[in-house]
């Protein structure tokens, strides 16, 4: 077996919470062949596995995990006429960055999300109106149980509001996606923060190279700066009824959500958490509510996996006592 298996390897610096226990088993792997050999070391051993790409989205247990976790490190970027093939384990923002500075569209909405393209894929990330699936033109992943590569075609993998195939069926592992982009397309500036930034610098017509600059000023702005550690959006917005949300705005006249077109409405978790809740700046010791966006949960030092978990289950407990709506975690629990 070429592959190093290495054992008990600390997980939280692999994680941008910074959280976690330790692997019993872990392995880096940089191609089908050492992914392959991760796979029947863990088969011979009755282990169960987890894969792991930039660790942005990941919160670790104190218990750490007794199986084999995988680090996806798998390298790549490829260009043919407007599409991109780029490898699970390419840092997702380098994508984006190469993308815009070729004066390709598309996913520069998406700039600066941390993380891999594999996770970006399995997450179906998305960001001021757009969503990673809306570009992903097929995914190479491969099939645990039946030893094999297979193409999925975007109306194959199964795509909602961050969910694919590939986050239900854990048999899946994401190789690589391949994404359509476009010399020319109309861009995405309607969004409330992405609007205002571009009227307050008095730009009408921004290139692409200026939305990107803007998507990157936004989020630079609202994101907590290391050392404080954090794994981004902690809970996914809620979609309720139309009844529901009628209710809602009548309680909470500004109240924030955006209409889904299918009599449902997708709420707004960080004006609930910050509106209703009052909990943006709040800290149970170093596990904290980020003071810049209500969305994110925050590591100041040495919060634990179960102190971070803690805070999280009194909002969403608090949050549901107030509208009835019962927030979910987006983070991916190991």
């Amino acid at each position: 077996m070429n592959i190093h298996i290495e054992e008990n390897i600390k997980l939280a610096p692999f994680t941008t919470m910074r959280v976690g226990g330790n692997a019993r088993f872990f392995a880096r792997v940089n191609d089908v062949d050492d992914l392959n050999e991760a796979i029947i070391f863990a088969r011979e051993k009755s282990l169960q596995i987890f894969i792991l790409g930039g660790g942005s989205n990941t919160l670790v247990s104190g218990d750490g995990f007794s199986g084999l976790v995988i680090k996806i490190e798998i390298k790549g970027i490829a260009y043919k006429d407007n599409r991109v093939t780029a490898s699970a384990g390419e840092m997702w923002d380098d994508v984006v960055r190469d993308a815009v500075s070729r004066n390709l569209r598309g996913i520069e909405n998406l700039s600066i999300i941390p993380g891999t393209v594999g996770g970006a894929v399995v997450q179906n990330i998305g960001a001021y109106g757009v969503e990673a699936k809306e570009t992903i033109f097929s995914v190479e992943a491969f099939d645990i149980k039946k030893n094999e590569i297979k193409i999925f075609h975007r109306d194959e993998c199964e795509f909602g509001y961050r969910e694919s195939i590939f986050k239900k069926n854990k048999n899946l592992i994401v190789l690589s996606a391949t994404f359509e982009l476009a010399q020319h397309s109309t861009p995405h500036t309607d969004y409330e923060d992405v609007k205002k930034y571009f009227e307050d610098n008095e730009i009408s017509e921004p290139t692409l190279s200026q939305i990107r600059e803007a998507i990157v000023a936004i989020r630079t702005k609202k994101m907590p700066a290391p050392p404080v550690g954090t794994a981004g959006s902690f809970f996914k917005n809620p979609v309720v009824s139309a009844q529901k949300y009628n209710s809602l705005k009548n309680e909470f006249p500004e109240i924030k959500a955006y209409d889904q077109g299918d009599n449902t409405y997708k709420l707004s978790a960080a004006w609930l958490i910050d509106h209703v809740g009052k909990w943006r700046g709040t800290r149970r010791g170093d596990a904290g509510v980020h003071e810049k966006q209500a969305l994110i949960l925050v590591n100041y030092g040495n919060a634990s996996a179960e102190e971070m978990l803690s805070l999280a289950r009194e909002i969403k407990n608090d949050i549901k006592k107030k509208t009835g709506v019962m927030l979910e975690e987006e983070v991916v629990m190991m």
